[in-house]
């Protein structure tokens, strides 16, 4: 019985030394094979990707500000009502344009006229009776206080005169300034009372621009200073002007300054409230390094640009964090990691990794990334 059972434990124990040997043997041919694959591969030659590249430079920027600005007509109101009335004439069309002075709209004024002619009547019975006077006064007839009381019965009359013009002119409404005028917003025959809109009228040329600025830009905006404008739905178009005033104070909520401007809109191509990017253009200038904007790649990490260095059997790039600043022209401010003279990538940077083999071949026809002297637009 005993030797039964040790001869059971034998052949297990042969069992499982077979196994270890077999699993050893597959183990130990993989990490060889892997080794030699391994091998095989590093002696491989790398790939060799395929760049474009431009030179960092120095460049000559005049100093500029950007911000968001709105539009705003110099002149801009809706025209209302001064007196009640119902509206007998309209003497405009929506979109129309109009001159300073131009009658828009009158409102029944048949009591007023009635009352003016009633009021000159009596100014021209007052006017002879102060005449009389005046001779009578001459010859002794009369005394100096009846005298006295024609002459102000005289210049009552007149004041009264006058005030039933100018009752007559308050049921007219006229044009305030040259300007376009919007949608009508009342119908002929329809009362109104004081302060009733009529229509919208603006006028274009010049229009202001307002936009603000953070509080540490301030020093740099002075009264005078050329600026340019361009808005979207206005293609290839760029507006000029000039920094008109500076707001008095700084928002305590935002840090911010009010800046207005005027722009030239000789063509009407520009309306009142829109909204465009402004650059203030400044007299200061300052020195810098740029490149091309193509050349900087983002990640989570920030932004970096692909160098591109001699090694001994050609070509490698260089990954490189750097900071980057304005952009004019297609090119990008570099205010760290890259110094005049630099090769960086701007095409192709999707193949690379640190001491990527790379070879330089030209631009992607179409695009320019050599960069060029700023012309501080």
């Amino acid at each position: 019985m005993a030797s039964r059972k040790f001869r059971l434990a034998r052949r297990i124990t042969f069992m499982l030394i077979f196994i270890l040997v077999i699993y050893g043997g597959v183990i130990g041919f993989n990490r060889f094979m892997g080794a030699k694959i391994l091998e095989a591969m590093a002696s491989m030659p790398k790939p060799v990707a395929s760049v474009s590249v431009a030179t960092a430079q120095n460049q000559t920027w005049p100093d500029q500000v950007r911000a968001v600005g709105s539009l705003k007509a110099d002149q801009g109101s809706v025209l209302t009502a001064q007196a009640s009335g119902i509206i007998t004439a309209l003497h405009f069309k929506s979109g129309q344009t109009v001159k300073k002075g131009q009658i828009l709209v009158q409102l029944n004024d048949n009591v007023e006229r009635a009352q003016l002619a009633a009021d000159q009547a009596r100014l021209v019975n007052a006017k002879q009776e102060m005449q009389r006077q005046r001779q009578l006064y001459t010859r002794k007839a009369t005394s100096q206080t009846t005298l006295q009381a024609a002459e102000a019965t005289y210049r009552t009359a007149q004041a009264v005169v006058e005030t039933d013009r100018a009752k007559l002119d308050n049921l007219q409404v006229r044009a305030p300034f040259d300007g376009h005028l919007g949608i009508r917003l009342v119908s002929l025959g329809q009362y109104v009372t004081p302060g009733t809109g009529l229509v919208d009228l603006q006028q274009w040329n010049p229009l202001r621009v307002e936009f603000s600025v953070p509080q540490r830009d301030l020093a740099k905006i002075t009264v005078g200073n050329p600026l340019s404008l361009t808005v979207d739905g206005i293609n290839n178009r760029t507006f000029s002007g000039r920094i008109t005033a500076i707001g008095s104070a700084i928002s305590t909520d935002t840090r911010t300054v009010t800046i207005q401007a005027e722009v030239q809109n000789a063509d009407d191509a520009l309306r009142p409230g829109m909204f465009g990017n402004v650059v203030a253009r400044l007299a200061k200038q300052r020195q810098l390094v740029a490149i091309p904007s193509l050349a900087i790649t983002y990640n989570t990490y920030g932004e970096y640009v692909y160098v591109v260095k001699d090694s001994g059997d050609g070509k490698i790039v260089e990954q490189r964090i750097v900071r980057s600043g304005g952009t004019r022209n297609g090119l990008v401010e570099i205010t760290h990691g890259i110094k005049p003279g630099d090769v960086v990538v701007t095409a192709g940077q999707v193949n690379l990794y640190p001491k990527a083999r790379v070879k330089v071949v030209p631009l992607p026809s179409g695009l320019d990334a050599s960069p060029t002297p700023a012309s501080g637009d």
